[in-house]
């Protein structure tokens, strides 16, 4: 599990680092106009993909037994299913500019239909390529594939494409994956269609796509309200501050719950308890988190201001909103990877059900009335759902709320000595965004000295992985 962590975190390290920096130079040639153009066109596209929401993918990596019948029916029924999305996307182009009386977006719309046809092809081998722990390889693909299309989408925007950029780096990811998939997985490609097992297979992917499609249509839909009620330039402010806290997500969620989500289904295959696991991962994680997201939300204003430029000043309040958001949230990190392995996965789709109409009517609720209302109706979304699954997660983890008391409390310590610093700050400067940047630099970096004493006199877990992982460097 350590080799297949360290391959993840070497490739999507490297590969965040890549992605942040074109997404600061990309931020100063485009307008709050083309991200919101873009984000539209990614609502509705992501409102159509969630048909193809059915988790096949992570159906033939969890399957005990892979017969052709059964491989050559998973095929058929996602490449049905991409052509479906491929095809009302190209219907819904018109429909989409005449939404929102603007025609970038079907423009937009048209150049992206290609990208579910190129997924066919990435499916099974893929899937075969995790499915028997080869995360160097999936490292790898990641990083070439999304690397490639962040250094696409720079140049297009630095040659004037504007909003188009966008979906051009988007196709070019896609068809990178399909051809890096192909050629390391190549013992694995497969065009043979059947439907005999599709009883077995639909049903699972329902499942699957009520506990997905759900909770991606109310983004979607969410965006989609945002931008009607408030503007596209509106939109465009609040993806920049939900697009970091989400690559954050994205990245912890790549390196980090892939490995573990196979681990724990051993764990449990094997009959053991999820208890010490899962307390281990809580107090790692919020060690870690707490300090980076709550921290970050002190300083966004400097922050937002420095990478993007004034123009995008006004994400700031949102984001630090939806940083402590995310916070509250990532005690609960593997709620969906427990539910999933201890066949829970009715109770999620039932649940996912009342979340997503819940979540999707504080944020409409909160259009009317700001961006940064909006981003508040996210952090009540979560507190609910907290509330939801929070007693599921101790029964099937064999844990109560008594055994984390000491573990975010020392999570809490560490965040304090960490953010105090940049705090003090930002407080003598009235909280603004043109707080003195070195000033700030100079605070988190006192922050962050005072994390690392502070996790080596707690003793803490993480502060031995660390020196772990140090003594493999060091020469014999």
């Amino acid at each position: 599990m350590r080799r297949s962590l360290a391959w993840m975190s070497l490739g999507q390290g490297s590969l965040f680092v890549l992605q942040f920096g074109v997404m600061v130079v990309v931020a100063r040639l485009l307008t709050p106009y083309d991200m919101g153009v873009f984000a539209v066109a990614v609502a509705i596209v992501g409102l159509l993909s969630t048909i193809r929401s059915l988790g096949l993918q992570g159906y033939i990596v969890r399957a005990p037994d892979l017969a052709p019948p059964l491989v050559a029916t998973v095929f058929t029924i996602n490449a049905a299913l991409a052509v479906l999305v491929a095809l009302a996307i190209a219907g819904l182009a018109q429909l989409g500019g005449a939404l929102l009386g603007d025609p970038s977006v079907q423009r937009l719309l048209l150049a992206m239909v290609v990208v579910p046809l190129l997924n066919i092809f990435e499916i099974l081998p893929g899937a075969y390529i995790e499915r028997r722990g080869d995360f160097r390889s999936v490292a790898f693909i990641n990083v070439t594939r999304y690397g490639t299309a962040n250094l696409a989408v720079l140049g297009f925007a630095l040659a004037g494409h504007s909003y188009m950029s966008l979906a051009y780096g988007q196709i070019i990811s896609a068809v990178v994956a399909m051809v890096l998939t192909n050629a390391i997985g190549w013992r694995h490609v497969s065009l043979r269609l059947g439907l005999d097992q599709w009883r077995e297979v639909t049903r699972y992917g329902t499942q699957m796509l009520t506990i997905s499609g759900v909770n991606l249509l109310a983004n979607r839909v969410s965006e989609i309200v945002l931008g009607r009620v408030l503007g596209l330039e509106a939109l465009g402010l609040y993806t920049r501050a939900s697009g970091v806290t989400g690559m954050l997500w994205e990245n912890l969620h790549v390196v980090l719950m892939r490995v573990l989500f196979v681990d724990f289904a051993e764990q449990r295959r094997q009959g053991r308890s999820l208890r010490e696991p899962y307390l281990g991962i809580v107090g790692n994680l919020t060690a870690v988190l707490w300090p980076m997201l709550i921290g970050l939300a002190v300083v966004s204003g400097p922050a937002m201001t420095l990478l993007y430029g004034p123009n995008w000043t006004a994400s700031a309040l949102p984001l630090s909103i939806l940083c402590v958001s995310m916070a509250l949230w990532v005690p609960m990190a593997m709620t969906g990877e427990i539910l999933v392995v201890c066949h829970e996965t009715a109770r999620q789709s039932r649940y996912e059900l009342i979340r997503a109409p819940v979540g999707l009517l504080l944020f409409t609720a909160g259009c009317f009335v700001s961006i940064v209302a909006a981003a508040a109706a996210r952090l009540l979304e979560t507190v609910f759902t907290i509330l939801l699954y929070r007693s599921h997660v101790e029964r099937l983890t064999e844990t109560r709320w008594a055994d984390y008391v000491p573990i975010l409390s020392r999570s809490g310590f560490l965040t304090g000595v960490a953010v105090l610093p940049a705090a003090m700050v930002m407080a003598a400067h009235g909280w603004a965004a043109t707080t003195p940047i070195a000033l700030v630099a100079t605070a988190i970096g006192v922050g962050v000295l005072g994390w690392l004493v502070t996790l080596r006199a707690l003793r803490h877990p993480l502060f031995d992985e660390g020196m772990r992982l140090l003594a493999r460097f060091r020469p014999a």
